[in-house]
């Protein structure tokens, strides 16, 4: 249900004083967030609840946007942000529109929040582990709803988490969809792999194989093909359209932006500009077929297409950006994917990536790893990075396991703009790759 009720012909009505040509973009953006937090241990017990809510009337003209945002949902909040983008612009008299915003109700807590640490921790003792930490975990929600001169969508909701686990050895943190028994068990075994890692050194500087679990390729897949085929990346070299059909992987990669899947929670019907999203293919056979764009690319454009706007906030205007990427399975178990005669590294996360989008270089950088050889895992090593252009390791990927899992691909900040990603991504592997530590 939706937490606002709007009058919306008045509203669009007023959106048309301050857009009297065809081509321009006008919107606007009704938005309410709420994070609450379990306090870590130690300090002061309660529960600690954020909530905001706002709106933003946007007006895209020739490549120039103006933006007013209020910090209330009100007839009068509304009125007064359009009057600001207008400046001089408005053709006629303003009415206020009725706009109603529901309550928010009491700050809810769900037991599984309030019990996670202790659940992590007796995991952790099961495996004879246990050692100092302090836990963050944070309950993240927002509503969002977009009305222009022709349609108002309706109301997305968005819920999920974001766990932070400080220790002596570093700090460790990830995205979560819910908190049941798999979630515990993604936690502990991360936990276990870097306390088991944490005096290790990093492994020898080299050309080597590399083998990535599920978390460490979603990371891999987000920075070197979501951010490069964003249509503002790809501006930053010639026309973003340019890009459709060119080769910038190995034939196993068949990559797709899929926001309708994902756990309930998660999925958005449309994005926030209000266009329905598209299960859209990034790449088919290493082959770009659709990059992410947004109505201000999209519109006058007859390949590209829009559904991939996000906004971090109603502080900020939409850009293209990946939401959930799905890379289809290959045929590989993760074991044959190991069982490679040159020795190599696996990585089961990776902290970050970065993309030099006008240049092509790209790092990854790993917390910890293990040693392959002869197929079987060996010593631990420490931190480690991985250098080179990402059209050349795209096409260096040799292969792609059979069990995809889904999981947070992380806090993305591409232009400081923070937004959850999300992915379903199998294990990969990597051949003659530049490890540095």
């Amino acid at each position: 249900m939706s937490f606002v009720d709007l009058d919306r012909a008045a509203v669009a009505r007023g959106l048309c004083l301050i857009s009297d040509r065809p081509d321009d973009l006008v919107d606007v953006f009704f938005e309410r967030r709420e994070e609450v937090e379990v306090p870590p241990s130690g300090e002061t017990p309660g529960v600690r609840a954020w909530r905001e809510e706002g709106l933003a009337v946007r007006l895209v003209r020739d490549r120039r946007q103006w933006l007013a945002v209020q910090d209330d949902v009100s007839p009068e909040a509304f009125a007064d942000a359009v009057r600001r983008v207008a400046r001089g612009l408005t053709q006629g008299v303003l009415r206020k529109p009725r706009i109603t915003v529901r309550g928010w109700g009491p700050v809810e807590i769900e037991e599984d929040q309030k019990s996670f640490a202790a659940r992590v921790e007796a995991a952790l003792r099961a495996r004879r582990m246990v050692f100092p930490m302090r836990h963050r975990l944070r309950r993240h929600r927002r509503w969002v709803r977009v009305v222009d001169r022709t349609l108002a969508a309706d109301a997305e909701c968005e819920s999920f988490f974001s766990c932070r686990i400080e220790t002596r050895w570093g700090r460790w943190g990830a995205l979560l969809s819910d908190l049941d028994a798999s979630a515990v068990s993604f936690v502990t075994e991360a936990l276990a792999a870097s306390f088991r890692a944490r005096s290790s050194a990093p492994p020898s500087p080299s050309t080597t194989h590399l083998l990535l679990g599920p978390s460490a390729a979603a990371v891999f897949l987000h920075e070197a093909v979501g951010h490069a085929l964003e249509v503002d990346t790809l501006a930053l070299g010639g026309l973003p359209e340019a890009a459709v059909g060119l080769k910038l992987g190995s034939d196993v990669l068949d990559l797709l932006d899929d926001p309708t899947s994902g756990p309930e929670g998660l999925r958005r019907r449309t994005d926030d500009e209000g266009a329905p999203v598209l299960r859209r293919w990034l790449l088919r056979s290493g082959v770009v077929e659709q990059p992410l764009a947004d109505r201000a690319w999209a519109r006058g454009s007859a390949t590209l297409m829009s559904g991939a706007a996000r906004r971090q906030s109603r502080h900020l205007g939409p850009v293209p950006r990946s939401l959930h990427l799905e890379l289809l399975a290959g045929q590989s178990s993760t074991a044959e994917l190991a069982a490679q005669p040159e020795a190599g590294v696996f990585a089961s996360e990776a902290s970050r990536g970065r993309l030099d989008a006008e240049t092509g270089e790209f790092f990854l950088e790993m917390p910890h790893g293990r040693l392959l050889a002869n197929g079987q895992l060996g010593a631990r090593v420490g931190p480690f990075g991985v250098r080179g252009r990402v059209g050349d390791l795209l096409e260096k990927i040799r292969g792609v396991g059979q069990q995809p899992a889904f999981g947070g691909a992380g806090w993305c900040a591409k232009g400081g703009r923070r937004m959850p990603v999300w992915s379903t991504t199998p294990a990969l592997l990597i051949e003659g790759v530049e490890v540095v530590s």
